[in-house]
């Protein structure tokens, strides 16, 4: 799994609901012409919504199942068909011209076939505009257009795009087997792969980065970090200036790295409310946790979150690197 041709038959043995949902709709010809594909790990969306549109291409399915030879399927394979349009985000959002070129193109492209599909990725990262512009089209969209949003955070869809659309969600996918899966397949540590895959939405990146020292240094600082803040916290703003802010240069590594930490803080909080819970993440570093949390109440935890949190958004609304740090800092030692 991870790499494109999916089968309605692996699709039904994780999300049977779904697979039954979008099956009975091609084959009784009654497909919608918007869906919302919502669920925790990205790149199975996205699979999902390739079958889908493989299958409304093929020009001999067996049932709903593509035949996977026809010249459709191929080009579906070779990512080579105009009638099948991705769009992603550009930084940190898809924004009103993105979407505006899509329905260009939509209007322009539609010689093929009588179908045209089109897949937003992380689709709650449209702008009030880019969403507004797209909500235009869900009321004409004209016979024969398809679009699947795609999203791991469907609460922060517009109201008005999700009421316009079918909503499918997806069962959680089991991290652990893929974690397995890649950790053999890299020769790395089951700890560092699960790691790659719950900060990088993508297979493919987080195969990337963990074929880069930079990860499994990443890694380490994070656990210098909780140290720092464990048993020295009022040197935790010399540590950034030392070795933190030094790693993670520019916005993407340090989003990267304060995810990283994000999700320690929410293991750590896991365990403090049950104290037999067994950390998924930064498996080896058990006596850390257990002094960590040792004399941090649930509420102080909960408000590390939410400041890691908001140092992320600031990140997004493009607040300078460092000074996005030095505010964490100052919010985690005063909290």
């Amino acid at each position: 799994m991870g790499v494109g041709h999916m089968r309605f038959q692996e699709l039904h043995e994780s999300q049977t609901v779904v697979a039954q949902i979008i099956k009975n709709s091609i084959v009784s010809n009654k497909v919608g012409h918007a869906y919302i594909f919502s669920g925790d790990y990205e790149p199975f969306l996205i699979d999902t919504a390739t079958l889908f549109a493989k299958a409304l291409f093929c020009e001999t399915p067996q049932g709903a199942e593509p035949c996977g030879l026809c010249r459709n399927c191929r080009r579906m394979d070779s990512k080579n068909i105009v009638d099948y349009i991705e769009v992603e985000p550009d930084g940190a959002s898809i924004k009103k011209e993105q979407i505006q070129q899509l329905l260009s193109d939509l209007s322009l492209r539609g010689a093929e076939g009588d179908r045209q599909v089109y897949v937003i990725h992380q689709a709650h990262k449209m702008t009030t505009q880019a969403a507004n512009s797209l909500l235009k089209f869900f009321e004409e969209p004209g016979v024969g257009k398809l679009a699947i949003l795609v999203t791991t955070q469907p609460h922060l869809l517009l109201p008005t795009i999700r009421s316009r659309a079918q909503q499918l969600a997806f069962r959680p996918i089991d991290r652990a087997q893929l974690a397995q899966t890649m950790s053999e397949e890299l020769s790395c540590t089951y700890d560092l792969a699960y790691l790659a895959l719950t900060v990088y939405p993508k297979w493919d990146d987080a195969k990337e980065a963990l074929g880069q020292e930079w990860f499994v240094q990443a890694y380490g600082l994070v656990v210098q970090l909780i140290e720092v803040l464990t048993k020295r916290p009022q040197e935790l703003l010399l540590f950034a200036q030392e070795k933190w802010l030094g790693h993670f240069k520019g916005r993407n590594e340090l989003r990267v790295g304060l995810e990283l930490f994000e999700h320690w803080l929410e293991e750590a909080l896991h365990l403090k409310v049950r104290d037999t819970y067994a950390p998924k993440l930064f498996k080896n570093e058990v006596a850390l946790y257990n002094a960590f949390i040792q004399n941090r109440s649930v509420t102080k935890l909960t408000h590390a979150i939410e400041s890691v949190h908001a140092a992320i958004r600031r990140l997004e609304a493009n607040v300078n690197p460092q000074l996005t740090f030095e505010r964490l800092s100052f919010d985690l030692q005063k909290g």
